[in-house]
């Protein structure tokens, strides 16, 4: 097990040099200002106030580690995904090997989902920590609930609730375990009996409750094109086929995969038979029927409600594999170990050379496909080669050139997001941050004007287009923009921010100051907010304050802070 988890960090350790995505990251880690401190203030806001239209609460607790410890260093996160990896892999290890009392096939499977290319998705997006949480917790509660069969007594089953509980509030997609003991009751022989149904019970409640609550937070779900029932359900049978084949054939990676048109290509209508028949032929080798129905139930049941909900980002998606993959590992594993077990000395040779062929290759791939996670150019790029027909890839790309100073490549990128998506309102919004960026304020204007009269609540909408009424001279105006976005978002720093420059240019310095000092709390580090602070408090007459927020401000790189320290003659 040892040489397993050491294989894994090997495969995995290239990635935590690498840098965060513009696609989720900054919403969930580098913006999100609540993760910089753990206060019982923040633990309620975790869990009473979706973000990202999700209930993780779990998930940002977590970041919150991290930040604790690294101060938003990015290698602090990729070392915690690895870090969960890596207990994920023993976790692996130990429910398969106490589910089939097989050591090998335990340790093919901990192997296999250690090192499999599809896997590092899930390993090297700081973003996709609920999966790994929510896997770890899963896993967790299945091998307690082994336990409980072992013993019957209701202890293990009920810290197996808690776990499953723990679990759903790491990632919502973890309400299909309960069906998964089902599984593993079949496979332990347990007889058809209402102890085996009302032993589930808990389990159940728990996962109706939190269905709920992300059916009512998950907002976003929205369909890329006008499917009808008939296509959703060959666009879901789809998904288990595209995953079998990446099992073997891990090429052609991509962050993102392209829906297919409304009218669906002919070879979709045929995967139903495909599954059927493979599932079919699986089940006539009576000597495996039992592990072939709990790994391909395995599977279904783990794959099936992520790829039933179409999302702008989930199609076929690799990191939705993570979990799911587990079940046919312990299929490969099972005929495997058969095959080494065989009298025929070349089938044993050619497995074990089998074998050795896909570690290396899967090791090699993963670790390549690590470095394709450097960064948001990196990875973007690489999926846009691969599938260029995806609308946030274009876009996410965009912000990272943005951020970089590439203002026409980012426009660009956003041009082509609008093309393949009119409805895709963050575009949008970063065109008419350029033209605000470039000097163009009327055209910013126009931009977000269409921005929030589509997305009436969103907050950063309003802040950039106060922002741009005060390039525009319009005050009165974008302190209206500004209460508007701190309203749907009071921890917005920028907005408080630049409230507080409006209510400097409207005479209000006291008003200006309470909202800097929010924005300051919010974001210790806001050199400009200690730049205006200091304007405020000069205005006020308050000449030693100022001088001292233009002296931290000139500390923190502001030009502008310098230039007010020597013309008010603030003692050095």
């Amino acid at each position: 097990m040892f040489c397993i988890l050491l294989a894994a960090f090997a495969v995995h350790a290239n990635g935590i040099g690498n840098g965060f995505v513009y696609f989720d990251d900054p919403e969930n880690v580098v913006s999100n200002a609540l993760i910089r401190e753990i206060s019982w203030a923040n633990i309620g806001h975790w869990f009473t106030t979706p973000l990202q239209f999700m209930y993780t609460p779990l998930v940002y607790l977590s970041y919150a580690v991290d930040y604790l410890f690294g101060q938003g260093a990015m290698g602090m996160y990729h070392f915690t995904n690895v870090s969960l990896h890596l207990t994920n892999v023993t976790l692996v290890f130990l429910l398969i090997r106490r589910l089939t009392e097989r050591p090998f096939v335990a340790c093919f499977v901990a192997a296999a989902f250690a090192i499999h290319p599809v896997n590092v998705d899930t390993v090297a997006w700081i973003s996709t920590r609920s999966n790994l949480l929510a896997t770890l917790f899963s896993l967790a509660a299945l091998l307690v609930y082994l336990r409980y069969l072992k013993s019957l007594n209701w202890q293990p089953l009920a810290w197996s609730v808690v776990l499953f509980g723990l679990a759903t509030l790491s990632k919502s997609t973890a309400v299909a375990l309960p069906l998964a003991l089902f599984l593993i009751d079949h496979f332990r022989g347990r007889k058809p009996a209402w102890r085996l149904v009302l032993e589930k019970i808990p389990f159940f409640v728990v996962a109706v409750v939190m269905g709920l609550v992300t059916l009512d937070v998950r907002q976003d779900v929205v369909p890329p094109h006008d499917y009808t029932l008939l296509d959703r359900i060959f666009l879901a049978c789809s998904a288990p086929v595209d995953y079998l084949v990446r099992l073997v054939y891990p090429f052609h990676l991509s962050l993102a995969y392209e829906y297919p048109g409304e009218n669906l290509p002919w070879y979709l209508y045929l995967f139903p038979l495909v599954l059927a028949a493979g599932a079919v032929a699986l089940s006539l080798v009576r000597p495996a029927r039992k592990v072939v129905l709990f790994g391909l139930g395995f599977f279904a049941i783990n794959i099936a409600l992520p790829q039933t909900v179409l999302l702008i980002d989930n199609y076929h998606a690799n990191r939705y594999a993570y979990l799911p993959y587990v079940g046919l590992f312990l299929i490969v594993g099972h005929f495997a170990d058969k095959a080494l077990q065989h009298r025929n000395r070349n089938l044993r040779a050619g497995t074990i050379g089998a074998i050795a062929l896909f570690a290396v290759l899967f090791a090699t791939l993963s670790i390549i496909r690590n470095t394709t996670w450097k960064n948001t150019e990196t990875i973007m790029s690489d999926a846009i080669a691969k599938e260029p027909g995806v609308a946030f890839v274009h876009n996410s790309r965009g912000i990272a050139r943005f951020r970089d100073g590439d203002y026409a490549g980012a426009a660009a990128d956003f041009q082509r997001t609008t093309e393949l998506d009119p409805d895709f309102m963050l575009a949008y919004h970063y065109l008419g941050m350029i033209k605000y960026t470039n000097g163009d304020y009327a055209g910013a204007l126009a931009e977000l004007d269409y921005v929030v009269s589509r997305l009436p609540t969103f907050a950063p909408g309003y802040s950039e287009r106060g922002k741009t009424k005060i390039a525009l001279k319009d005050y009165a105006g974008a302190q209206q923009d500004l209460s508007m976005a701190i309203t749907y978002d009071p921890n917005l720093a920028e907005a408080y921010y630049l409230r507080g420059v409006a209510g400097i240019e409207l005479g209000n310095p006291q008003g200006a100051l309470s909202d800097l000092d929010v924005a300051l709390r919010l974001f210790p580090g806001y050199a400009d907010a200690y730049y205006r602070h200091g304007v405020a408090r000069s205005r006020l007459g308050d000449t030693g304050g100022a001088c001292a927020d233009w002296s931290t401000a000139a500390s923190l790189g502001s030009p502008d802070a310098g230039r007010s320290i020597a013309d008010n003659h603030c003692a050095g």
